[in-house]
């Protein structure tokens, strides 16, 4: 596959653009260091809000301050618990103003009290009532945390334009985006310099990388139906590989049931709110809480047939090559994995930037040494599967 050759053609079809503004482009686009291609796949109305708030560079860097801050307190506040119980207590931090409801109507009896929860999954509702039943101080610490990163966010942008607050309140709903502009941070100045230096310039590309990453998408998934419904071994190798992954990452079915298909209620989910953070134990970013299954993109139906949704995840494939034993065991699934890649080595998805990340990290194709185990900032697709 092509490189993208959008910006060249920009700085061709007109004079108005800086020479040095569509150098400073194709550089971010190019660069596989750079999240400019993973930004540039959002929506536009999505990048509208991304380049405004990116104008103001100093929120970001003093908002990652603040979330380390509160995400620290919070991971020492829920640590005096068993991971079963820490799980609950991150999964009722994923619903906006539950926690104040259960500390508003802590005296009420458990028959009201289910009559408020009952719009919530019924795991929640059962970690809910037994905290504020049994372990109420822990809401309330919790709470605290909460409105503390609120007190200093808020102070944060108080003094900056309303159209500025306005943009900075919307990325915070989506905590992996932030995380992604937060964590390379260099990458968002130069957007939010280019956005006031040329808008057009930079809408213009990013339209246009949009759409091409669209279409290529679209046809990188064809390719990846097709090759693995025409390989039986693949296909076979695969329903083990799946398995072992549901083994592997168990955690991984925190909020949902293993034998659940429903992928339109993915999209529904709540994320961990970014003031709390992903739950220390995810070995890679993680705001979403997924089932395992999701995050392969397939799955087999009770008449044994293979069921397509989408790509995998950057999650599942950090799982697959972080494990070389699987890797060297799945040998025809291996190749597959690695053809596909070189088929569309410039994809936007998860999943082939986690080959791209370990093939940049390891020797002749990863098979010398065992990969490293990576930190959580490194990863800047967190744990949704684009």
């Amino acid at each position: 596959m092509k490189k993208i050759v959008v910006i060249f053609t920009l700085a061709l079809s007109t004079s108005v653009w800086s020479q040095n503004d569509v150098a400073v482009l194709h550089k971010l686009i190019s660069s596989d260091s750079s999240s400019a291609r993973i930004i540039f796949s959002y929506p536009d109305s999505s990048r509208t809000v991304i380049f405004t708030a990116a104008t103001y560079p100093q929120g970001f860097t003093r908002l990652e301050e603040i979330q380390k801050n509160t995400s620290a307190a919070f991971k020492k506040a829920v640590s005096k618990y068993n991971q079963s119980k820490q799980k609950q207590l991150w999964d009722i931090s994923r619903y906006p103003g539950l926690i104040a409801m259960l500390i508003n109507n802590k005296d009420k009896s458990e028959a009201e009290l289910n009559i408020l929860l009952k719009v919530y999954p019924q795991e929640t509702k059962k970690a809910a009532l037994f905290f504020v039943k049994k372990e109420y101080p822990i809401l309330v610490e919790m709470e605290n945390i909460r409105l503390d990163f609120e007190s200093k966010y808020k102070m944060l942008v108080n003094d900056f334009p309303v159209e500025i607050q306005n943009s900075f309140n919307t990325l915070l709903r989506d905590p992996e985006l932030i995380s992604i502009l937060t964590s390379d941070i260099k990458t968002t100045i130069k957007l939010g310099d280019l956005y006031k230096r040329n808008p057009g310039l930079l809408k213009h590309t990013a339209d246009s990388v949009n759409a091409q990453i669209a279409k290529e998408s679209g046809k990188e998934y064809e390719d990846w139906k097709s090759g693995i419904s025409k390989d039986s071994t693949v296909q076979k190798e695969l329903k083990q590989v799946s398995g072992q992954y549901a083994k592997d990452e168990e955690y991984l079915d925190d909020v949902y049931k293993s034998e659940d298909r429903d992928v339109t209620i993915i999209y529904n989910t709540p994320p961990y709110p970014y003031w709390a953070g992903y739950p220390y134990w995810y070995e890679t970013p993680y705001w979403h809480p997924y089932p395992w299954w999701y995050h392969s993109g397939f799955y087999w139906n009770p008449g044994g047939r293979i069921i397509f949704f989408g790509m995998p995840s950057y999650h599942f494939g950090w799982w697959y090559y972080n494990h070389p034993h699987y890797y060297q065991r799945y040998r025809r699934t291996s190749d597959f994995f690695d053809h596909h890649y070189q088929g569309h080595p410039h994809s936007n998805n998860g999943f082939n930037r986690s080959i791209n990340e370990w093939q940049r990290r390891t020797p002749a194709g990863g098979t010398n040494r065992t990969p490293e185990r990576r930190s959580g900032s490194e990863n800047k697709s967190g744990g949704r599967r684009r």
